[in-house]
């Protein structure tokens, strides 16, 4: 039995720790960095929300509760499992499993949050700036703790710092 629970425990650290290759790990969003979100940027009905690494939902569920539309990509599957548990009752909120990477945004996205280790940052810039040329809309973009080097933000609140991105 001990034999099992360690092998169940590694396979859980190491499922987890997986994510870390690819963005960053996972790190439990407090509900004051949650406000600084929705007061960085005012969240409404109107907007179709996008978590890049949605971890257990926290965020998700703070976006739809203001009525966004709230989309999460996550890759760990112990989070995704978790977090659509958590989020079961929320209708507005919809979560994939897998990476981001591979995945187009929403063509009507309007706002891209993110915790994502900075040297991804340079990948992520050219896929939102991507993104908002095809579909000749902004997007406005907040990421928690790590700026965009080669761009001024629009404003800050707390760690979160918000982009604007805009057709070229």
């Amino acid at each position: 039995m001990l034999d099992f629970i360690i092998y169940l425990f590694g396979f859980i650290v190491v499922s987890i720790g997986f994510v870390t290759f690819f963005g960053a790990p996972y790190v439990p969003t407090l509900k004051k960095q949650v406000a600084d979100i929705t007061k960085i940027y005012p969240l409404n009905e109107f907007d179709v929300f996008v978590d890049v690494g949605s971890g257990d939902g926290i965020v998700l569920r703070a976006a739809a509760d203001k009525g966004a539309h709230a989309v999460g990509y996550e890759l760990g599957p112990w989070l995704w499992v978790i977090s659509k548990y958590l989020c079961r009752k929320y209708p507005n909120i919809t979560i994939y499993f897998g990476s981001f990477w591979r995945k187009d945004l929403p063509p009507n996205t309007t706002v891209v949050y993110t915790f994502l280790n900075g040297k991804y940052m340079p990948k992520l810039e050219r896929k939102l700036q991507a993104h908002v040329d095809e579909h000749g809309k902004k997007i406005s973009f907040i990421t928690y703790g790590f700026q965009i080097e080669s761009r001024v933000e629009k404003k800050t609140q707390g760690p979160m710092y918000l982009y604007e991105f805009k057709p070229e």
